[in-house]
């Protein structure tokens, strides 16, 4: 796959920038929040180099990963669905390694607000996209179920689709919840992203075996 200008761009960027800015920072930076941006543990100005490279490390890995894999054609069918995730996931540890920044410097962020947002975005674009991931062993619904059978692969996916822009749609209105509500509104969406797919999967697959 080749190389994004932009998005290496953007992540050279971020880093440089936070080189810029780290002297400005207080010594002790919060690092942890909870769902409600609430902070749960703070960690030294240094971490902040941490959370800087890892976009770029993400980038790297998730580049190379389609040459290593041996189903490396089923890429060549689900391209725009694996670029998407890429840019949505570089992008996604970026902005959340400068929500950390700019709270740290006294701007008042809700960063829980921002990554139930960006994520119930995320969730939803990609499943729009879902039903185009093809056989591979790196992206995607990879069970035991659905590498074992490529009928039960893309049956899954078509699933996952649907699963995805529902949970999608959970995150997004959980921004307007507080306390439990917005941890049940969590769990409630990674069940129907995640759990739910994987279930559909071992099922499909026992009826199939069965057949």
């Amino acid at each position: 796959m080749r190389i994004n200008k932009v998005l290496v761009f953007l992540v050279i960027l971020s880093i440089l920038t936070t080189v810029f800015v780290y002297n400005s920072l207080p010594e002790k930076i919060a690092t942890n929040f909870n769902f409600n941006g609430e902070i749960n543990d703070y960690s030294h100005r240094a971490s902040v180099f941490i959370t800087a490279i890892l976009p770029l490390i993400i980038y790297i890995l998730m580049t190379i990963l389609p040459k290593i894999d041996p189903k490396k054609n089923s890429y060549l069918k689900h391209k725009k669905a694996y670029n998407i995730a890429k840019y949505f996931t570089v992008l996604f540890i970026i902005a959340v390694h400068w929500m950390i920044i700019l709270y740290s410097l006294g701007f008042n962020i809700n960063i829980g607000v921002f990554v139930r947002l960006f994520i119930g975005i995320m969730f939803i674009v990609i499943g729009n996209y879902m039903g185009q991931i093809r056989h591979n062993y790196f992206f995607g619904i990879r069970t035991p179920w659905t590498l074992a059978n490529e009928i039960v692969w893309k049956k899954t996916h078509r699933v996952a689709s649907f699963s995805f822009m529902i949970s999608g749609i959970i995150f997004i209105a959980s921004v307007f919840l507080n306390g439990v509500a917005t941890v049940i509104a969590f769990v409630a969406a990674m069940v129907v992203a995640m759990l739910y797919p994987i279930i559909y999967s071992y099922v499909e697959y026992k009826k199939i075996s069965k057949a």
